[in-house]
């Protein structure tokens, strides 16, 4: 999806421009990032300690950059066309804030942040399959640091009508800053692996008529807010209080009190039930129908939470995440292969496809940091993804079963034995191609 950046806004933020351009100039958003330049984007150069992105400009244009922000008194690359567009500021990261608080204005969508750990990102995503159908959903990715966040929102297209976006609660000053930015309607806050206090920070800029969601069988939920607060949970002192939980066949069914009508999601949801919930109480709270919602629920499948299924063999699932690595990718992935429904055998594949950049040993390593219980088995292929085995055997963890394979053909008896025992198996790298074929030919043996 894509932002709507016109000429408009862009000159107001700039203090002068050079280049050539039409007057009904649009941008497709804005990116800080020379290599993830798309065609259409305009580049975002900051500055920060050694670095100047400015260096870069030549690297975004390859990459399809219609313009470029420039900070004054830099001196532009000979090199550079001078049919290029530049927009001069004194600041560019301030210019950045103060065109995204403007077309977030603009647009007006009904805001939401989801909040927490790494079940932040499932319910988002659930959140959005709520949403789907009545309105126009713009789903931002995870919110690390405030310049993605203005990215996320000069990025989004103009007819949206409900902007979600999720913020890792980490600190308390983070989450503040990015309150005060987005200025939320509805907060979220979700944490599977136990409570927080920094995402509280959250209400700090909202409006005393924004809304909060969150678990109220929790100590988070105590004391005093200063704007509405719905809780969810399993207490009866709830607002959303889950009731008749009931396991059949692959579905798990539920009812909230008060709300006469089952409601039913997938099986392998049932240790994030508390992921789920808060889509009710927001889809409720925005004016969408139980009946509705039950139908979104029920059509939920593993692609929603952003996790392709390839090959399901009886009582295992094979999937696949998301090629780019980013390190709140890493963080959502592993964890919910750690808590995603019962298995005997929870299992994770990486190969030497991560990146080729100087940071591969780093991005092996983070990655075999959050390798532990409960999960049973840790596969690695290729000379690159030997890292990660090293990086275990630094480790204390006498339950980890682990094995490092020259290729990915010398992996086929193992993962026949794994698919063939109750497995949750995820595969992170860049020959899934490759590891797709050899997982529907052992299904089809």
């Amino acid at each position: 999806m894509n932002g709507d950046i016109d000429y408009q806004l862009i000159k107001t933020v700039s203090d002068r421009i050079s280049g050539k351009f039409t007057f009904n100039f649009v941008s497709a958003g804005v990116s800080t990032d020379s290599n993830r330049i798309k065609q259409g984007i305009i580049y975002a150069p900051i500055i920060d300690g050694g670095f100047d992105g400015h260096q870069l400009i030549e690297t975004a244009i390859e990459n399809g950059a219609v313009g470029s922000f420039w900070q004054n008194g830099i001196e532009l690359p000979t090199t550079l066309p001078e049919s290029f567009p530049i927009f001069y500021v004194d600041n560019v990261h301030l210019a950045l804030e103060r065109m995204a608080n403007e077309y977030l204005f603009n647009v007006d969508p009904t805001t939401i942040v989801v909040l927490g750990d790494y079940s932040r990102v499932a319910t988002k995503k659930i959140l959005k399959k709520v949403l789907d159908q009545p309105f126009v959903v713009y789903e931002g990715g995870s919110s690390v640091t405030v310049l993605h966040v203005l990215e996320t929102i000069l990025s989004m297209p103009s007819n949206t009508d409900v902007f979600i976006m999720d913020v890792p609660s980490t600190k308390t000053s983070h989450v503040s800053r990015i309150s005060e930015i987005v200025k939320p309607s509805l907060a979220i806050i979700s944490e599977n692996t136990g409570g927080n206090t920094q995402a509280i920070s959250i209400v700090e800029g909202m409006k005393a008529t924004g809304t909060v969601v969150m678990d109220g069988d929790r100590p988070i939920a105590e004391g005093e807010w200063k704007t509405d607060v719905m809780t969810i949970g399993y207490e009866d002192s709830n607002i959303f209080s889950i009731k008749s939980v009931q396991t059949k066949e692959d579905s798990l069914r539920f009812q909230m009190e008060g709300i006469l009508i089952d409601f039913i999601i997938p099986i392998y949801l049932s240790n994030h039930l508390k992921c789920v919930v808060p889509s009710i109480a927001a889809g409720l709270h925005l004016g969408i129908g139980a009946d509705q919602i039950v139908h979104s629920l029920k059509d939920l499948t593993m692609e929603d939470l952003g996790l392709d299924v390839k090959g399901n063999a009886p009582g295992s699932i094979v999937v696949f995440d998301h090629e780019k690595v980013e390190h709140s990718d890493v963080e959502y992935s592993i964890n919910m292969v750690k808590y995603l429904h019962s298995f005997e055998n929870r299992v994770v594949i990486v190969d030497e496809g991560f990146q080729s950049t100087p940071l591969d040993i780093t991005l092996h390593e983070i990655f075999a940091s959050k390798l532990a219980d409960p999960i049973t088995h840790v596969i690695t292929i290729g000379e690159k993804a030997f890292w990660v085995t090293e990086a275990l055997n630094r480790l204390t963890n006498d339950t980890l079963i682990t094995r490092h394979f020259p290729n990915h053909a010398k992996t086929v008896d193992m993962l026949k034995e794994l698919i063939n025992s109750s497995s949750l198996i995820l595969y992170r790298g860049a020959n899934r191609a490759l590891l797709e074929q050899i997982i529907t030919e052992l299904n089809r043996g």
